[in-house]
């Protein structure tokens, strides 16, 4: 399978063991040209790479071929070179690429939208998740081809060494492409557990005095703004939160005390059994039989508490990311352990690799050190459970290392 790859910003990268210099063809000039060409007609009209292409691109797709610029023979050559790069894509990928570059018979049709449109009708899907699949299949040709067209060994543009991972998989992971609209809804304190100032009627009113989890509020809005700026970043209390149609819709606190949060309950595979307030609220996996929580001193000093990840794809095409936890430490870390810079971005390799864009469930553990939040890097050490499904399959456990962890139970088969 070809890996994704956003590669606007970067100086080099490696492909199929060749290292890429970014100045043997622009990525930002292939991109634009190749954004042009899936318009109206596209490769319908073969003809069309000679406009849609500019010279630059046409020059370096087509270099060393001896095909006369602008000739009919360059664009035979044009096409069959765009046709051997999609030929390299997985199967999901090819195909979304071959209905925007009108090359499935299936879906012919004069512009760009009704063929993403009935492609969606066949997929069962919304219209813009088929846009969001082909804007990444389109990320993934871009590599295909600028890899393909490496210059030869001693013509004098000496590449660096490949690049490691960027912020592009991050921001890919958590779908923060430029104008993404992201929701955040985070849990509220009960309101008799408020203080007086988080009523509006109040004179001293303080708008956020009524979320709970205000810690992960404040840094996925952060995080999020830093990894991409571009991004529109709402946050809600669930009492206020009315469906926006967002791109991705980020949930904040379990069930207790988001309502947002048990409106997915009936899709999960988990639930916190809920006790009152000053209890914990251990996770339980009914078809696991386990119930896991909060892991205490005897002096009633918390050690460690559980981040639950969730991850969701809804048939409108909005990705939903739960973040849950038996107690704030866990919530937070959900957030943090895919999120934070460097050992963020190994543990998005690692559920990336073992799930790919299927949907799961995370569960690791997460730690307070003094102040501080630690969380778990899964490329050192594997979560304490994963499961995942397939479209609406149900889920199945595939990493389960809860007995490594001692506030774990198991019930008897």
């Amino acid at each position: 399978m070809v890996p994704v790859l956003l590669v606007s910003d970067l100086a080099t990268w490696t492909y199929s063991g060749h290292v890429v210099p970014a100045q043997s063809l622009s990525a930002a000039s292939l991109r634009e040209s190749l954004i042009r060409l899936r318009k109206g007609l596209a490769l319908a009209r073969p003809t069309s790479v000679l406009t849609a292409l500019t010279p630059e691109v046409r020059a370096h797709l087509s270099e060393s071929s001896g095909v006369l610029a602008g000739s009919a023979d360059e664009a035979r050559h044009l096409v069959a070179v765009l046709q051997r790069g999609v030929a390299q894509l997985s199967a999901d990928q090819r195909a979304h690429v071959e209905v925007d570059f009108n090359l499935d018979a299936e879906h012919q049709h004069p512009t760009l939208t009704e063929r993403q449109e009935s492609l969606a009708q066949k997929l069962g899907c919304a219209a813009k998740t088929v846009r969001r699949h082909a804007d990444q299949a389109l990320e993934t040709l871009i590599y295909v081809l600028l890899a393909t067209h490496t210059p030869p060994a001693g013509s004098g543009q000496a590449g660096a060494p490949a690049s490691d991972a960027t912020v592009e998989d991050l921001t890919d992971f958590w779908g923060l492409r430029a104008g993404a609209r992201v929701d955040i809804v985070c849990s509220e304190i009960p309101a008799a557990e408020r203080p007086e100032y988080a009523d509006p009627s109040d004179r001293n009113y303080l708008r956020y005095a009524k979320f709970a989890d205000l810690d992960t509020l404040i840094y996925l809005r952060t995080r999020f703004t830093q990894l991409s700026p571009d991004v529109v970043v709402r946050d809600f209390a669930p009492s206020e939160y009315y469906d926006t149609q967002a791109d991705v819709l980020c949930v904040v606190g379990g069930p207790p005390w988001n309502a947002k949060f048990r409106e997915f309950l009936p899709m999960l595979p988990f639930h916190f059994e809920p006790h009152p307030l000053g209890e914990d609220d251990p996770l339980v996996v009914p078809e696991l039989e386990l119930t896991i929580s909060p892991h205490w001193t005897a002096k009633q000093e918390l050690l460690q508490d559980l981040a639950v990840l969730t991850r969701l794809t809804l048939g409108n095409g909005t990705t939903v990311f739960l973040f849950g936890g038996c107690l704030t430490l866990g919530v937070l870390g959900a957030a943090r352990c895919l999120l934070e810079a460097d050992r963020g971005l190994r543990s998005v390799g690692y559920i990336t690799n073992l799930v790919g864009q299927d949907d799961f469930v995370l569960v690791t553990e997460t730690r307070r050190m003094g102040g501080l939040t630690d969380v778990t890097d899964l490329s050192t050490s594997e979560p304490l459970l994963v499961l995942t499904r397939t479209a609406s399959k149900p889920f199945t456990a595939i990493v389960d290392n809860t007995d490594r962890y001692p506030a774990t139970t198991r019930s008897a088969s």
